[in-house]
C-alpha cells in the first residue's frame, strides 16, 4: 500500500472515529444509557460487516482459518465494546476534544509499549527521544484543552 493512501486511511479512520463518538454520545443523552448506547453502535456496525462480507464487497474472506487464531485476538471485540462504552460515559463530562486527546495519548503510550517489546507479534521499534516528546506535546495538549475549559 502507498504510504500516502495509508496516512489518507487512517487519517479518515481517525475523523470516523470522532464523527462516530459524538454521535454516540449524542445516542447516550437520548436513550440514558451508555451501555445501550454502546450495544446498539455494535449492532449497527456488525450488521454493515456482515452486509460487506455477504455482498463479497472486499473478495472472499478466510473465515476458515478461524480456529487458527490466537485466544488473545478476540479481546479486540472486548476492548472495543469497552472502548465505545466508556466514551460515551465521558464525552459529557470532559468534551469530545479533551476525550480524544486523552484516547490518543494513551494509545500512544500503549502503543510505545507494545513496540518497544514487540508484543503480539509487532516487530519491535525501540523508545526513541522523539516519541517522548510526542507523548509530552499530548499531555501538554490535554493541560491546555482543560485550562480552556475551565474558564
Amino acid at each position: 500500500m502507498n504510504l500516502l493512501i495509508a496516512l489518507l486511511g487512517a487519517g479518515s479512520g481517525g475523523s470516523f472515529l470522532a464523527l462516530g463518538a459524538a454521535a454516540n454520545a449524542r445516542l447516550r443523552g437520548t436513550l440514558h444509557s451508555a451501555l445501550a448506547a454502546a450495544t446498539i453502535n455494535f449492532m449497527v456496525g456488525s450488521g454493515t460487516l456482515t452486509l460487506l462480507i455477504v455482498l463479497g464487497i472486499f473478495g472472499p474472506q478466510n473465515l476458515d482459518r478461524l480456529a487458527l487464531v490466537p485466544w488473545w485476538a478476540f479481546l479486540g471485540g472486548l476492548l472495543g465494546a469497552t472502548f465505545v462504552t466508556l466514551n460515551t460515559l465521558v464525552i459529557p463530562h470532559l468534551g469530545l476534544t479533551t476525550t480524544t486527546l486523552a484516547v490518543v495519548c494513551s494509545q500512544m503510550v500503549m502503543s510505545l509499549v507494545i513496540d518497544q517489546w514487540g508484543w503480539f507479534g509487532i516487530a519491535p521499534h525501540p523508545l526513541s527521544p522523539s516519541r517522548v516528546v510526542a507523548i509530552g506535546l499530548l499531555l501538554l495538549a490535554i493541560a491546555l484543552t482543560q485550562l480552556d475549559r475551565d474558564r
